[in-house]
């Protein structure tokens, strides 16, 4: 293979090679379709054939480096979610669940089901903190990239498991040669004057917490450098590439977009500022005097207001944008001994460090109940609180208290009479469940940092004129921390509200009686500021840190039959094979600290434990094509296929086997339509997490239908309740969460039938267009605490076997009542549907060049079957089930004109249709109440424009804007708000949630 075609090929995006590609010009393509026919070997991505004439059967779409350029981004993530096939993952720097790496999400199956390569090689995992074991494409510096291949549809019998929706493959420009400075520059602007939020925000004139920004702003600058360095050596016999880079994303609050000054909530019609009851002053449940349902009561300076509720707005101190750094580094390099020994080698080394910040935190019903003799209460109080109904009793119903149960009086028994170890005097205690927001302290910060590299050895080379080969060892590791700030510790919080008298003042019992005597009294009941020293006393810092890596030893041949006269008849060229073993052990281990693994930070929900454990894979695969006639009575007729057999071994001694298979035909009746067919067999393997994560106790649904009624219902009645087994007042019940070790492997199909059309009375114009069919069975997931509670009320057995509720009936009281839901290989997914590409490029005479590109979505099905409830289709639906909204028709547009004088304008249009509330899915499993604000996200256009111009023989500079007119992001309320990809009542990897982007860059090249 000689360089020019290498060059070709990456360069551009030729539709005879790959398929189609998005080009950024007619002569790219002119320049890899003449290489594709030029007798010389070129890679495909999806296939491990190197060959002449190499074609890919799945449909392929390319994004250029000038298209990266265009877009003015400087992360990957926000160009690939941009394209029709790509749902938005979690943004990894817009939302504050977000784990702060940057993943692909191909045909909305999960980042997990989506494979990602450099150079046709695996990158490794990007964190060890989450189920996805994603790779992180924040490791990838854009303008390194030479182009990207977006295949979707199944490819694990070429690249092995996890190639389920398909993989992207990062192209680095590795033969470049010269030297090379890449600047750029972008910042949001948006003029606030969102109407429909400034009438709710309106509700609340005159709360500074309401407040909202009026007017233009400017805010969120990024910037990011790169410079590269490529030399050719030894009379071109050597070549090295070497990089570093730079890149820095200033934070932007929620506060500073009017949109996002606070959370909607809707009650009927009418749509209001939410918050969230976690509040300063503060409020408390509690039983009020002769009643046995719970109330909420409102604190003040000295008083508790039966019904009331204090609100905070945590919306304005989130960030919107999230601060980033990164640091990028690497080098490439080959060196030709002979024509059979060719060493080459890559190292890239990446450290992201970024920060998320949400409201502060404090006391969100971690404590659960008050002494009666406590000083800090005045007689108001306590009075309202130490009611003979809310005193705690011996027995819950006819449960005995369990030691740190949450408590509902039973006014038939007697209250317990507590004795001071101290002075041995009795007391009584109530049941009080406290939320104070921690506003003295600040807002929690969780600092993430992301430490990778990843180096590779290897050689190809010819072996005669038959056979070549490529062999090489890989490894990969992320090395990752997390240091969570400006919690409050639960522990200490229950020692700071024990408070007694003593001679000197209020004091912690614990503190008296020495078992703690850093504790200092945290007074939420008098209306004093909170002391600086229960403050200290209170705060904690949470510590985690864990690592991932990846080895991989890998073996490929390619054997050109047709060198040995092994061919069809009526074909040409010959056949040609690839064979090839593989090696791979991929390891997870996560360590937390005492404040994680308890679960003792108040605003974590559950704990995070240790985590730790690997698998190995050994495989063995092979891939024929076979040209069957070449210029015959039609003008092509190829097959391909591809086998891979993998023997996995788990570090708990388990062992499974896996055969994944490919199979496509391409048929050219003549030179100007090509018809391509293929059918996939794919799998993915349960990752480290979803295997070993221990099993615990934590938060995890959000309703108990059995509960808080006076009727009980016959299904209710079949699990042992009785009514009036109390609801949970923050709407919080307890699942028994975790890894499952007996998971097996998920197996896909994927079916693709294509047209592609390149007319030859019509120069410069690619058409295609790509039917799609993905389904997933046994597939890894959860099933859900609500979905199984729904599907035991309706009557599902072997749900009910799921449900484990403690003597008194309840999933909350106590930690011994939860809903069994670890992962489970159950029910699947199939998503469906048709892909349009198209490119058109001509010159205009001595004006220039004008060309133009599209790519373009139509969903036809996104159905999932939970194993539960009734199957449901997300397809134009959006919500907490169905994730990201799902447009039934996305596409983007681009048109460019460059002048022979170097000077081009390019106009991007990006379109997605509108989009439904699952709540009003004819699903049962979907179907609830709604409101008109999230009843449809309305489609939305965006326009982006950029200007580049050449400024002498090395220097280009651009000047662009996207989402040009500054067009508002459809607004939702926080029930249609999805965990980790909704934030700031937006959905911000699918719409432009920060208003215009402007950017400006140049590339000096010498």
């Amino acid at each position: 293979m000689n360089k020019q075609t290498i060059n070709a090929l990456k360069a551009g995006a030729a539709p005879l090679v790959l398929g189609f590609a998005m080009l950024s010009s007619g002569a790219q393509a002119q320049d890899a379709a003449d290489s594709s026919t030029s007798g010389e070997a070129i890679v495909v991505t999806g296939s491990r054939i190197v060959a002449p004439n190499q074609t890919s059967i799945a449909p392929i779409t390319t994004v250029s480096s000038q298209d990266i350029q265009l877009q003015g981004t400087t992360r990957t993530e926000d160009l690939l979610n941009s394209l029709p096939q790509v749902l938005a993952s979690q943004s990894s720097n817009l939302a504050n669940g977000a784990t702060g790496t940057a993943n692909v999400d191909l045909r909305g199956l999960g980042p997990s089901r989506t494979l990602v390569l450099i150079n046709g090689r695996r990158l490794m995992t990007g964190d060890p903190n989450t189920t996805t074991s994603a790779a992180d494409l924040n490791f990838i510096p854009a303008a390194l990239v030479k182009r990207v291949d977006v295949l979707t549809g199944g490819a694990s019998a070429t690249y092995g498991a996890d190639a389920v929706a398909g993989v992207v493959n990062f192209v680095m420009d590795t033969d470049f040669e010269g030297f090379k400075i890449d600047a750029n520059y972008g910042v949001y602007t948006h003029n606030n004057d969102n109407q429909f939020i400034r009438s709710v925000l309106d509700k609340r004139a005159g709360d500074p917490a309401y407040d909202y920004p009026r007017g233009g702003t400017v805010g969120g600058g990024q910037y990011d450098l790169t410079a590269a360095f490529g030399t050719s050596f030894d009379d071109g016999r050597g070549h090295a590439t070497a990089y570093v880079g730079y890149r820095r994303a200033n934070p932007l609050l929620q506060g500073r977009r009017d949109y996002s000054s606070c959370a909607i909530s809707a009650s009927g019609s009418a749509f209001n500022c939410g918050g969230s009851g976690t509040a300063a002053p503060g409020n408390g449940f509690y039983f009020p005097a002769g009643s046995d349902a719970s109330t909420t009561g409102a604190l003040g300076a000295g008083t508790i207001t039966p019904g009331g509720r204090n609100i905070y707005n945590f919306a304005p101190l989130n960030y919107y944008q999230r601060p980033d750094e990164r640091y990028t580094a690497g080098v490439f390099a080959d060196y030709e001994i002979s024509k059979a020994i060719h060493p080459y080698m890559e190292f890239m080394f990446m450290d992201d460090r970024t920060v998320a910040q949400i409201a502060p935190s404090g006391n969100f019903g971690n404590t659960l109940t008050i002494n009666c003799d406590n000083p800090l209460l005045s007689a108001q109080q306590r009075g309202e609180i130490c009611n003979a109904s809310n005193l705690v009793n011996g027995f819950l119903g006819n449960f005995p208290l369990a030691a740190g149960a949450a408590f509902n009086p039973n006014p038939g028994a007697a209250p317990v009479n507590f004795i001071d170890p101290t002075t041995g005097a009795t007391y009584n205690k109530a049941f009080f469940q406290l939320l104070r927001r921690n506003v003295e302290g600040g807002a929690r910060q969780s600092d993430l940092q992301h430490t990778a590299f990843r180096t590779i050895i290897g050689s190809r080379g010819e072996l005669g004129n038959a056979w070549s080969y490529d062999a090489y060892y890989q490894y990969g590791r992320t090395n990752y921390s997390q240091v969570y700030t400006n919690e409050f510790s639960a522990s200490r919080l229950a020692n700071a509200l024990d408070v007694v008298s003593t001679a000197s003042g209020p004091a912690c019992r614990v503190a008296v009686t020495g078992q703690d005597t850093r504790c200092v009294p945290y007074d939420v009941f008098s209306g004093a500021p909170i002391s600086q020293g229960a403050l200290d006393y209170l705060t904690s810092t949470g510590f985690m840190k864990g690592n991932t890596s990846q080895q991989v030893a890998s073996a490929s041949f390619t054997g050109l039959l047709g060198e040995y006269g092994i061919k069809s008849p009526l074909a040409e060229d010959g056949i040609n094979i690839a064979l090839g073993a593989e090696y791979r052990r991929d390891a997870l281990d996560l360590k937390t600290d005492y404040a994680f693994t308890t679960g003792d930070l108040t605003g974590q929900g559950a704990p995070t434990v240790s985590t730790s454990g690997s698998y190995k894979v050994t495989e063995l695969f092979g891939e024929i094509d076979i040209p069957l006639i070449q210029d015959g009575f039609v003008q092509n007729l190829s097959f391909n296929g591809g086998y891979r057999y993998s023997h996995y071994k788990v570090s708990n001694g388990r062992t499974f086997n896996t055969d994944t298979f490919k199979l496509g035909v391409d048929l050219a009746p003549v030179s100007d339509i090509r018809i391509r067919a293929g059918y996939n067999r794919a799998v993915r393997v349960p990752n480290i997490q979803e295997l070993f994560a221990p099993q615990i106790v934590a938060l995890d649904g959000t309703t108990d239908p059995c509960a808080g009624e006076d009727t009980i219902s016959p299904a209710c009645a079949a699990q042992g309740l009785v009514a009036g087994t109390p609801l949970n007042p923050a709407s919080q019940y307890n699942g028994l969460i975790g890894g499952n070790p007996d998971l097996t492997p998920e197996k896909s199909t994927t079916k693709t039938v294509g047209v592609v059309l390149q007319p030859r009375w019509i120069p410069g114009l690619t058409a295609s267009v790509d039917w799609f069919d993905i389904k997933v069975k046994n597939a890894i997931r959860q099933f859900g605490a609500d979905a199984i509670l729904a599907a035991c009320g309706d009557g599902v057995s072997s749900a009910c076997d799921l449900v484990n509720r403690n003597p008194a009936g309840s999933l909350w009281l106590s930690p011994d009542g939860y809903v069994i839901d670890t992962n489970q290989n159950v029910g699947g997914v199939q998503t469906r549907g048709f892909e349009f590409n198209g490119n058109y490029s001509t010159e205009i005479g001595n004006a220039g060049r004008v060309s133009v590109n599209f790519v373009g979505t139509l969903l036809d099905k996104y159905s999932v079957d939970n194993g539960l409830t009734e199957e449901y289709d997300c397809t134009g639906y959006y919500g907490p089930t169905c994730g990201v909204p799902r447009p039934k028709w996305r596409h983007k547009a681009r048109v460019s004109y460059t002048m022979t004088n170097g000077i081009g304008l390019s106009v991007q249009w990006r379109h997605l249709s509108s989009a439904t509330v699952e709540f009003l899915n004819p699903s049962s499993s979907l179907a609830g109440r709604t409101n008109t604000l999230d009843d449809k996200l309305k489609s939305m256009d965006y326009f982006d424009l950029t200007l580049t111009a050449d400024l002498g023989k090395n220097l280009t500079w651009r000047l662009g804007a996207t989402n040009l007119f500054d067009k508002d992001p459809p607004l939702v309320t926080q029930a249609a708000c999805a965990s980790v990809f909704c934030n700031g009542n937006v959905y911000p990897g699918t719409y432009d949630s920060l208003g215009r982007y402007v950017f400006t860059g140049i590339t000096m090249n010498f």
